[in-house]
């Protein structure tokens, strides 16, 4: 499904206030696009830019020049950043959005445009660097940025961007969805609980990364039974294995899927993760405490940006479950 018609289908309200702000030229300089997990903030978020570059259309054809460049990130105007995974190159991204600032438009539409996901993950440094940024916008220059918590970012930031807040798309939706069309299967459950968009679940059916994790992460909450045998797994299997952040983040998110079920499940609410319940009611029986868990587990996940030893915090994360 195109970004378009995902818009326009999923987040009406949304659609129809860009749509009316492109259209009549009234595109607030500075917008934060907030929502859950999963929800392609980003994709969103270039789309939009597209959109304020392409001279076909309102909204972006996504088949022009510019479009193309836009999304393989070679035009000359436009620049994108991940604060989660480039959290350590934050001098980098601030030098590059000054000299955005300083020169001339070098592409003959004259509008410079620049996005930053996940802001929550800047550190003061370049997040009062972002203030300036924001409150001494030059002209023709927009700013999009996404987060997935935007209670982690400094009010005096907040007050300044247009905030667009993407609703939560039901998970029996996309079950549903999938069911017709006969792919349904347990890693679409729990793909589902990680991404707010169907297709980044189709996507990720055949990812790799996805898949191996997934093996791991379930062989460890197997073993939670037995402290002296999952202390051997950690250190032997899963600290080797999570060896790039990508991997350490879906293994922290599928982590909190499975906490969170059994906790739901401890309270006898109906869980989302049926093909798992095997294993749902192993964690409700080996860990005491599922709310201090889960908050040690999200807590632990916010460190990984940090500059601290990933196998260290797994180490800790998962020695403290119980």
């Amino acid at each position: 499904m195109k970004v378009s018609e995902k818009l326009k289908k999923y987040q009406p309200n949304s659609c129809n206030l860009f749509f009316n702000a492109l259209k009549n030229n009234k595109f607030f300089h500075a917008y934060l696009l907030v929502g859950k997990k999963g929800s392609s903030l980003g994709t969103y978020a270039k789309y939009l830019a597209k959109s304020l570059l392409c001279e076909n259309d309102v909204f972006a054809c996504e088949n022009c020049n510019t479009c193309l460049r836009v999304e393989e990130e070679t035009y000359g105007d436009f620049l994108r950043f991940d604060a989660r995974i480039d959290s350590l190159k934050i001098d980098d991204i601030k030098n590059k959005i000054e000299d955005l600032f300083s020169r001339s438009a070098s592409e003959k539409r004259g509008i410079k445009v620049y996005i930053i996901e996940n802001i929550e993950y800047l550190n003061s440094k370049m997040a009062n660097a972002l203030l300036k940024f924001i409150e001494e916008p030059p002209q023709d220059t927009y700013a999009i940025f996404t987060s997935e918590n935007e209670g982690r970012i400094l009010p005096t930031i907040l007050s300044r961007l247009e905030i667009i807040r993407f609703k939560d798309i039901d998970k029996e939706i996309f079950v549903n969805k999938a069911k017709d069309e006969g792919i349904i299967n347990e890693d679409f459950y729990l793909l589902s609980y990680l991404y707010n968009d169907y297709d980044e679940i189709i996507l990720n059916l055949t990812n790799q990364t996805y898949l191996k994790t997934k093996e791991i992460l379930i062989e460890f909450l197997k073993r939670i039974s037995k402290k002296e045998e999952s202390r051997f797994f950690i250190e032997k299997e899963i600290i080797p294995s999570l060896n790039t952040k990508e991997k350490i983040y879906i293994f922290y998110d599928l982590l909190i899927a499975f906490f969170n079920e059994a906790l739901k499940n401890k309270l006898k609410e109906k869980i989302f993760l049926t093909p798992f319940l095997g294993l749902i009611e192993i964690i409700n029986k080996n860990i005491p405490d599922l709310e201090h868990a889960i908050k040690l587990i999200l807590e632990d996940e916010n460190l990984i940006s940090k500059n601290i030893n990933p196998s260290l915090l797994l180490l800790n994360t998962l020695t403290n479950l119980y």
